[in-house]
């Protein structure tokens, strides 16, 4: 149950389009107990000088939509500017002395339909006030343009000819922001805010684009070693040609019934219910039981189906267990283990088709805990031969295949970025790359590292000495190498204005990372050449460096959210999600 917050403070209220600086408009929040009913609106006030809406881009009550933003950081700490007169004053065309003919209708649509200057006027206004300023008196006047140019179609009056906008473009010249990004135009970075988004997005579409592609095989899901039978291969033919009598069957049913997957209909929920936005009625709840409940008929009886097609094989010795020995009844259970891991196997990494179908496995879900069972148990004597404690590790190599090894240990959601890191730290040393802040290692801390931070980069006394782990200090260095390296090459004419981070931003958010706390001190720098450093990595710790830089990202959003110079430290934050862009597409922080 959502609760209900009642706002006592400066709004901002706006709404599309939004061309004169005085459609933007703080209004005070309050609270009248009579209207605490009405929810999703925004009420004005009767009494004024002049109408609210009116003052907003010239709006009415007669279904027009606002934007209603409460956030303190987005709102305007200046007074309002004077509202737009958006009142026309030219009357509205009328034929007098006659009827409205077909023609006239005729006309005033190909009239409204050629004549059509908002874009025009709009990417005028766009330039003009990127180049000159949202108060400029051009900039002004085309926001006025743009407002009488919407009530074209009620007055007829057009406020520029065609060549009087030609006019306009020939004095604004070819140079554009590169927010136009318009290859008939001489571009130029923008310093406004416009300018530094795009070049934002810019700088993260590439990585976007990889993240969103969909693969052209679907992964094999991840595997319970525990839940893989020994004999698991025999069966692989067998339930082969039961996933698929099984998928073809639920399939048909799925389109029927209108559910996403069938875990969906296996946990009876109906997904197209989900897309209610309001709550269901009475009405539509019980249609939707009943869809569910005929589906639920549908998918017993395919599970009796596929039941009885897997036990199909054992028929005989179950028939016959009680005249069978003990030893033929354990070697067929076995067999069931066996071909229930099989199917298990299977379902999770078969890659041949987009939509899996991972409750197959489950519907035999009493055989696969005991084939879990059976390698507990497996594992127990392991551990304890020659009175000797195994690694687990060791334990799965005996078990399963390294692959499948490989695959399990890659669930933990740190390691892809421990990793990459791993690998960034390998590929400083063998660039050999120079270590930037003045440090000092000793054998005696083999996990410490000290750094020196002063009043300056060029300071000689030295006024503060910090012990950091290695990893810190490593993590620092390559995140430091990545910023000041990787994001400092040129990539286009247009975004050649990076670094956008300024030195001193950088600087202040990893002596925060070191000292827990804000410091006009600075790390020295003092460039030492990373073989005179131990290249050795056996303190490493994945999670460790996921925490390291999960602790700079946050420092970098309290900066931006509190600090003086919010857009710089937004900067920061923005080349740190860079980072983890860069090492979830392509596994490593740097491309060689």
């Amino acid at each position: 149950m959502e609760k209900t917050v009642i706002l006592e403070q400066d709004v901002v209220v706006t709404k599309n389009p939004c061309h004169h600086p005085g459609d933007i408009r703080v209004f005070q929040a309050v609270d009248v107990p009579r209207l605490r009913h009405l929810k999703d609106v925004i009420v004005f006030p009767q009494r004024g000088k002049r109408p609210h809406p009116n003052e907003i881009s010239g709006s009415d009550l007669d279904g027009d939509e606002y934007a209603v933003i409460w956030h303190p950081a987005f709102i305007p700490k200046t007074p309002n500017d004077t509202p737009y007169d958006y009142d026309s004053q030219i009357p509205m065309l009328r034929v007098v002395d006659r009827p409205v003919s077909r023609a006239d209708i005729q006309a005033t649509v190909l009239d409204i339909s050629e004549q059509s200057c908002v874009g025009k006027l709009c990417s005028l206004h766009l330039a003009n006030m990127d180049l000159h300023g949202v108060a400029h008196p051009k900039t002004l006047a085309i926001a006025g343009y743009i407002s009488e140019e919407l009530d074209a179609p009620k007055t007829g009056q057009h406020p520029l000819t065609p060549k009087q906008i030609a006019q306009l473009q020939i004095e604004l010249g070819n140079e554009r922001p590169d927010y136009f990004d318009k290859p008939y135009y001489r571009l130029y970075p923008s310093k406004h805010v416009l300018g530094q988004l795009f070049r934002s997005c810019l700088r993260f579409e590439p990585n976007w684009i990889a993240i969103q592609t969909p693969p052209t095989t679907v992964c094999a899901a991840p595997v319970d070693p525990l839940l893989i039978h020994d004999l698991h291969h025999e069966y692989t033919s067998s339930v082969e040609e039961l996933a698929r009598i099984y998928r073809e069957a639920i399939m048909d049913i799925m389109y029927v019934y209108r559910f996403s997957s069938d875990v969906d209909l296996v946990c009876r929920f109906d997904s197209s219910s989900s897309s209610h936005k309001s709550p269901l009625t009475k009405q539509q709840t019980d249609s939707a039981c009943l869809i569910a409940d005929s589906a639920q008929v549908e998918l017993k009886q395919l599970i009796r189906r596929i039941r009885r097609l897997f036990y199909h094989e054992f028929r005989f010795c179950d028939k016959t267990h009680v005249n069978r020995s003990l030893s033929i009844c354990s070697q067929c259970a076995e067999k069931k283990m066996a071909k229930a891991s099989a199917l298990y196997v299977f379902c999770y990494t078969d890659t041949r088709h987009a939509r899996r179908m991972l409750s197959l496995p489950w519907l035999f879900a009493s055989l696969l805990i005991e084939v879990r069972k059976l390698n507990i148990k497996k594992q127990t004597k392991l551990c304890k031969r020659n009175g000797k404690v195994c690694f687990l590790n060791e334990i799965l190599l005996i078990l399963v295949s390294p692959a499948l090894v490989a695959q399990m240990l890659e669930i933990q959601p740190y390691r892809l970025i421990g990793q990459s890191l791993r690998r960034a730290f390998y590929y400083v040393f063998d660039q050999r790359k120079t270590f930037y802040f003045h440090h000092l290692y000793t054998n005696e801390k083999p996990n410490c590292v000290t750094v020196s931070l002063g009043p300056t980069c060029s300071a000689k006394r030295l006024l503060l000495k910090r012990d950091i782990s290695v990893m810190d200090y490593f993590i620092l260095e390559i995140l430091h190498h990545f910023v000041f390296d990787s994001l400092t090459k040129d990539r286009s004419p247009v975004t050649a204005t990076k670094p956008l981070l300024l030195e001193s931003i950088w600087q202040h958010i990893l002596t925060r990372f070191i000292l827990g706390e804000c410091s006009r001190l600075v790390l020295l720098t003092a460039n030492s050449n990373t073989q005179t450093t131990i290249h050795e990595c056996s303190y490493w710790s994945d999670e460790q460096a996921c925490k390291s830089l999960q602790r700079l990202i946050d420092l970098t959003i309290q900066c931006a959210e509190h600090g003086p110079d919010t857009s710089d430290y937004a900067h920061a934050n923005e080349y740190l999600i860079l980072a983890l862009q860069q090492m979830a597409t392509t596994g490593s922080l740097f491309t060689n």
